[in-house]
């Protein structure tokens, strides 16, 4: 091996089986090597997605999740142990790649998604598993031209993409407006409506070679193309994705909610004059591990003649939830922010 060459011989080892692919070679673990990769999401998708692209051979791979690991995460999202349990993902996840590749450059951050951190990277992949999320992804990639790989996972379905506004991958621009043109929040959760654990694993390994498909050329990305699988019967189908007509004129806002801190809620809750009410839409099984004291369902609020001028906040377990349900209302709502993981997290009482 020469100076200037930019394999080091732990490159080379953990590069052999895909340098061995008959489009694999010197070269193809060189543009690996130069790749950076930005991943949203370090949860059941994310998970799958950070293991494979740790042992790449990427240059650099920055990971960003707000969340902290709960009971409830360990049976699809594979990064974690009850060791893990309470600490931030984006930190797990982030101390696995650096162990499978001490020369990769990874970047933790323990925070939401935003625009600016697109910047610097050559591919993003959307792990949220968010429609809010993706959106702010895909007005971000668009305006940054750069790619994205997207996927989503709930029950026993699941799909995958590749979105290019800009039309440098393949020549055909598509973003995720174009598959989703109308403007909702999150619906549905894997926390009501159930996730099968290896579907993540399933879907979150395609979603990994998509980005090698896009950085080195090893097989067909999937921009205009969307590929969904039903795993009751384990059948993979794909369907043609297409520029929509309006899709280069901005989609109307989603007015997400005001978000409201657990300390502020605590003093607000201390107030008898306050005229709040908590609405915890959480499932019967995680509000049996404990709620806020005097938190409603949405059953309750309907039911008990709630005053319909009281301000409300709304809580679930880490907050996409509350979100969506406080979009939708038809009064104002704020959001617990960091949702009962945050709250319990600073001691608050539950009952």
């Amino acid at each position: 091996m020469t100076t200037s060459d930019p394999l080091s011989p732990a490159r080379r080892r953990l590069g052999s089986r895909t340098a061995a692919l008959d489009a694999g070679g010197d070269r193809t673990l060189e543009r690996l090597a130069g790749a950076r990769v930005l991943v949203v999401g370090a949860g059941g998708l994310g998970a799958p997605v950070v293991s494979y692209l740790a042992g790449s051979g990427i240059a650099r791979l920055t990971i960003v999740d707000p969340d902290t690991v709960d009971p409830s995460n360990l049976a699809r999202q594979t990064l974690f142990t009850t060791a893990d349990l309470g600490r931030p993902k984006a930190q797990v996840a982030a101390e696995h790649a650096r162990a499978v590749d001490p020369e990769a450059v990874v970047d933790a951050r323990v925070e939401r998604f935003a625009a600016a951190v697109v910047t610097g990277h050559d591919v993003v992949v959307d792990a949220a598993d968010s429609v809010v999320v993706t959106r702010e992804v895909s007005d971000a990639c668009a305006a940054a031209g750069v790619p994205f790989v997207w996927g989503t996972v709930l029950g026993y379905d699941g799909q995958v993409s590749v979105f290019d506004d800009a039309g440098t991958v393949t020549g055909t621009a598509v973003d995720f407006h174009d598959l989703h043109p109308d403007v909702h929040p999150d619906e549905g959760s894997c926390a009501v409506d159930g996730v099968l654990p290896a579907l993540c694993g399933a879907v979150g390994s395609v979603m990994a070679a998509q980005v090698t498909a896009i950085v080195a050329g090893l097989g067909d990305p999937l921009v205009g193309r969307v590929l969904s699988v039903d795993a009751r019967r384990w059948r993979w189908t794909e369907s043609p994705l297409r520029r929509g007509p309006d899709s280069r004129r901005p989609p109307a806002p989603v007015a997400e909610p005001d978000r409201i801190a657990p300390a502020a809620l605590a003093a607000r809750l201390a107030d008898p004059a306050d005229p709040l009410v908590v609405v915890d839409v959480r499932t019967p099984e995680e509000r049996a591990e404990g709620v806020i004291p005097g938190a409603v369902t949405p059953d309750e609020l309907a039911t008990d003649g709630q005053d319909s001028g009281s301000a409300l906040v709304v809580v679930c377990a880490r907050g996409p939830r509350a979100v969506a349900w406080a979009s939708a209302a038809g009064r104002p709502a704020v959001v617990l922010d960091g949702g009962m993981q945050a709250w319990q997290r600073e001691g608050r009482p539950v009952v």
